[in-house]
C-alpha cells in the first residue's frame, strides 16, 4: 500500500519528536541514563513527548529564532529552561552544570538550522563562543556521547559543507537581524520526518514535494509504502495530530 501525507511545519515537529522518543538508544537513556534536551522549538516537542507534559509557548524553549523575516532572539515571556532528564525524571538543574557529568549511554539532543541530502546537519549560532553546540560538542565527541538532531525537511539546503566553508571565509558585514555563524554537527544521529516514519512504522518514506501557502508554508509532502496494516497505522496516528497549532509567540 502506498499513501501520500502532507505535514505542516508543526505537524512535522510532532512526528519527529515521536520518532526521537521511539529510538532504542533514547528509550534506554530515558530508563537508565541521562538525556539533555537542549533549546529549540522542535526540541520543545521532543521534551513534551519524553515527559508527557505541555509547553504552551514553544518559542520560549529556544534562544535563537527566525521570525518576521529575520534572524533574532526569542522574546517570549514564557521561558522554559532546557530539560535534564535522569532515569526518566526531569531534574531542576542547569544543563550547562550537568554537561560535564555526561558519560557513555547518555544522550544530548540539539535542534538544527540546516540539513543536506547527505544527512549532514548544521546549526546557526550568534553567540561568540558558539552557543549551545559550541559548549557541548567537545565533550560529546571526547566521551562518545550520542548527539541527536531532530530537524524538519523544510530546512533542507543544497550542501551544508559548502555553506559552512563559505561562512567561515570572512566575517559578516550586514544581516537582516542578528549576525550568525554556522556550525556543522558531524556524526550526529539526524532525525527527519522520513527517519521518524521508518522508526515508528515498517514503511519506506520519501519526500516528493515541499512548500505551501496560507499557513502551510514549510510543509512537506511524503510518500510512504509498506504493508497495508502498517501504512494504515501510520495514517491513523498522523490524523491524531493533524491540526497541530503553529509555533507562535504567545
Amino acid at each position: 500500500m502506498k499513501a501520500l501525507i502532507t505535514l505542516t511545519s508543526s505537524e512535522s515537529k510532532r512526528l519527529i519528536a515521536k520518532g526521537v522518543t521511539a529510538l532504542p538508544t533514547v528509550q534506554n537513556a530515558k530508563e537508565k541514563h541521562t538525556i539533555i534536551v537542549a533549546g529549540g522549538t522542535t526540541n520543545a516537542f521532543v521534551a513534551e513527548e519524553l515527559l508527557g507534559l505541555k509547553i504552551e509557548d514553544k518559542t520560549g524553549y529556544t534562544m535563537g529564532i527566525v521570525t518576521k523575516g529575520e534572524l533574532g532572539i526569542s522574546l517570549s515571556t514564557q521561558k522554559t529552561s532546557p530539560y535534564v532528564i535522569v532515569n526518566g525524571q526531569a531534574l531542576a538543574v542547569s544543563w550547562k552544570e550537568h554537561l560535564p557529568k555526561l558519560k557513555s549511554g547518555d544522550i544530548f539532543i540539539k535542534g538544527g538550522s540546516a540539513i543536506d541530502h547527505t544527512g549532514l546537519a548544521a546549526v546557526m549560532v550568534s553567540d561568540s563562543m558558539g552557543g549551545t553546540i559550541g559548549a557541548a560538542q567537545g565533550i560529546l565527541y571526547a566521551r562518545g556521547i550520542e548527539l541527536i538532531v531532530p530537524i524538519g525537511l523544510e530546512k533542507m539546503v543544497p550542501d551544508v559543507r559548502v555553506a559552512v566553508e563559505f561562512m567561515t571565509k570572512s566575517p559578516l558585514d550586514v544581516a537582516f537581524g542578528h549576525k550568525v555563524g554556522l556550525i556543522p554537527m558531524l556524526g550526529a544521529t539526524v532525525i527527519t520526518e522520513l527517519t521518524a516514519l521508518e522508526v515508528l512504522y515498517d514503511v519506506e518514506a520519501r519526500c516528493i514535494a515541499a512548500g505551501g501557502v496560507d499557513g502551510s508554508e514549510g510543509s512537506v509532502t511524503i510518500a510512504i509504502e509498506g504493508l497495508d496494516e502498517e501504512v494504515q497505522r501510520a495514517i491513523r496516528d498522523i490524523r491524531s495530530f493533524k491540526g497541530e497549532p503553529p509555533v507562535r509567540v504567545l
